[in-house]
């Protein structure tokens, strides 16, 4: 996206999460696209955090629980959690219940499931993870924070909240009466600063923005344990305390930005319509549509250019992308290229590392901001390592790899259907730029004779929705000028399954020269019979005579304003005109074993999926007809119906 000015508030607080390798417990890992390892051998990682003796890795079962396995992919831990993380030392996190605690390797309790909420941090090759309750919460009648270090043991506790890791020290809370005062701590859990101020920004160096009970903006000296106030500092000049880094705090005058050393004085004029604090030594700033990367003593290390998007990515690392491309620019704080070749996405921090991928292979980042020795994959988008293992986790599930791309751990992403018909997910790779993910039927051609056209028929429709027109649609002058992703999930009733395949398709370079950068999502599904391959139309779920396109809007728009008005949320005319008048013959639709879900494209790219429940269409349903009865299979009395 193009950076403007009134996105500089968002891009402000995004800093937030840069300061530490750190990741919300509460999104563990996931990926746009699906790419698997190759069989190249990979060399062992040069420099990685450490991991204890035993290896094990949170594994995902059919269920949709957690639990833990071995290097060689045996389940040594039963999947019996909510959610799980990896183990840190001697250590992992995990959610039970709804609460998280931490386990050991025999899987008992060190911490025991309380915790509504917790975020991970990474410090000096160490992990610590701080544990919330929120003042509603129904294990505590107050907040109730702590922090625990890689082996769960308890370092600090408090009634109150704690801030982002940022430069070895965090933020804490501490209540007396109606007054609530901020402090800092170390990531031993040691009380650096006593909480005295009412504000606190996070922590550069030895320095940090904070606020005193009087509205004061003050720069506090961390080892010095002094605040004292600055003409350069004032509030109309710093409304935000997170600005501070080497040295230089970003501010504001007369519309422009520019940054004051610590010692007073401006070091770099306001002539910036944007700008970023200094992060990892360098601070991306920009004049218009264009970007550059600055130097602490202003000195520009990027030239100013026109990028459609311009990113600090941890670890001393910028990412620039420019107009009319998909590819970005990595650059390190001394101004030189981290990565030669172009580079078309990233990961996630996982372990230390970054993973990235060009048009040819996939390699990482490691937390000194250098490409990893002896880690290169083939081109595998989203992948990450962890300990000795190679993961990949999306919407369908998760598959681990070994070093040499043999599969250790596999659900959800290949399935048997019925005896000798399996789904396989299969990636279309065509561009860099493509990258599209989608189901198809793989038969044994002795259980499947006589049927082989059916299933044809199926993988067309399911190989349609994915592929359609949009690669050709989108080339110019043989260069693909639209980022185009794709995921799917199977939802299931009985034998009956439904492909739920979207598409995000992402222009954003182009569309935002028009003012309009929000990339497009479509989706398509494919309704059909698990055992045989037969494709339903929706019209197959109703009476002969009923016409569905009608008699279905009122149950729809009373379904609609019922569950709008739950969640507090305005009805949107879009779906109200789209509910006034006769549904499309060809409407996507998914069926579960409880509702059918009707997916309303709208004029924004987005699309609404309608929930309508069984119950209140029950008199339109032909519950003799093919279509429910196959809906209604089960295939022992024991199997419960599957919805996913």
């Amino acid at each position: 996206m193009k950076i403007r000015k009134k996105t500089l508030a968002l891009l402000l607080f995004s800093t937030a999460f840069i300061c530490t390798v750190g990741v919300s417990a509460l999104v563990l890992w996931q990926t746009d696209v699906l790419n698997l390892p190759n069989s190249q051998p990979v060399e062992p990682a040069v420099t990685e955090n450490p991991q204890p003796v035993s290896l094990l890795y949170p594994a995902l079962n059919d269920d949709g629980l957690w639990g833990y396995i071995n290097d060689k992919g045996q389940l040594v831990l039963p999947a019996v959690y909510q959610e799980a993380l990896p183990f840190t030392g001697k250590a992992a996190w995990v959610k039970q219940n709804g609460l998280w605690g931490a386990i050991d390797f025999e899987g008992n309790f060190l911490v025991p499931a309380e915790y509504e909420s917790i975020i991970t941090y990474s410090y000096n090759g160490s992990s610590i993870v701080a544990a919330y309750n929120a003042l509603s919460s129904p294990v505590y009648p107050e907040a109730n924070t702590a922090l625990f270090d890689a082996n769960a043991t308890k370092l600090f506790g408090v009634s109150g909240r704690l801030g982002q890791l940022c430069d070895g020290l965090m933020a804490f809370s501490r209540q007396r009466g109606d007054q609530v005062s901020w402090g800092y701590i170390n990531p031993h859990g040691e009380i650096v600063i006593e909480p005295v101020y009412a504000e606190v920004g996070q922590v550069s160096g030895n320095f940090a923005l904070v606020r005193d009970f009087e509205g004061k903006t003050l720069l506090l000296n961390i080892h010095a344990k002094n605040a004292v106030e600055a003409p350069e500092l004032t509030t109309e000049l710093i409304p935000d305390l997170n600005v501070i880094g080497s040295r230089l705090v970003l501010a504001q005058q007369d519309g422009k930005y520019g940054y004051v050393s610590v010692s007073g004085g401006v070091v770099i004029a306001y002539a910036f319509d944007w700008a970023l604090p200094f992060q990892g030594g360098a601070a991306l700033v920009g004049q218009g549509e264009q970007a550059e990367l600055l130097a602490a003593d202003g000195t520009v290390l990027v030239p100013a250019k026109n990028y459609a998007a311009a990113e600090y990515l941890g670890a001393g690392l910028y990412a620039f992308k420019e107009q009319g491309t998909a590819s970005w620019q990595v650059y390190n704080a001394q101004g030189d290229l981290a990565v030669e070749e172009p580079v078309f996405g990233f990961g996630q921090w996982q372990n230390g590392l970054l993973s990235f991928w060009t048009a040819d292979y996939t390699a990482f980042f490691n937390a000194e901001g250098q490409v990893q020795p002896g880690l290169r994959l083939g081109l595998q988008p989203g992948v990450f390592r962890l300990g000795h293992l190679y993961g990949v986790q999306d919407v369908n599930g998760q598959t681990w790899f070994d070093e040499h791309g043999r599969t250790v751990w596999s659900v959800g992403r290949d399935r048997q259907l019925a005896p000798g018909v399996s789904l396989l997910t299969v990636l279309e790779n065509r561009d860099v730029n493509y990258l599209v993910y989608y189901p198809q039927v793989e038969l044994n051609s002795r259980a499947a004779a006589g049927q082989e056209v059916v299933w044809e028929r199926l993988n067309r429709a399911l190989e349609d929705n994915a592929l359609g027109e949009y690669y050709d649609s989108y080339m110019l002058r043989d260069e693909l000028q639209f980022r185009v992703s794709g995921d799917f999930v199977i939802v299931s009733s009985g034998a009956v399954l439904t492909a739920v395949q979207r598409l995000r398709l992402d222009d954003s370079w182009q569309s935002y020269q028009a003012g309009n950068g929000e990339p497009e999502e479509q989706v398509h599904t494919v309704c059909f019979d698990k055992e045989n391959g037969q494709l339903y139309n929706l019209s197959d779920l109703f009476k002969p005579g009923v016409n569905w396109r009608l008699e279905l809007l009122e149950p729809a728009r009373g379904t609609y304003s019922v569950s709008q008005a739950g969640q507090g949320l305005p009805e949107n005319p879009e779906v109200l005109d789209f509910l006034e008048r006769r549904l499309p013959r060809a409407v996507e639709f998914s069926l579960s074993w409880n509702t059918l879900t009707l997916y309303i494209p709208l004029s924004d790219g987005s699309c609404q999926p309608l929930e309508i429940y069984y119950q209140d269409i029950e008199e339109l349903i032909d519950m003799e007809g093919e279509l429910w009865q196959r809906m209604r299979t089960v295939d022992s009395p024991a199997q419960l119906p599957e919805s996913r």
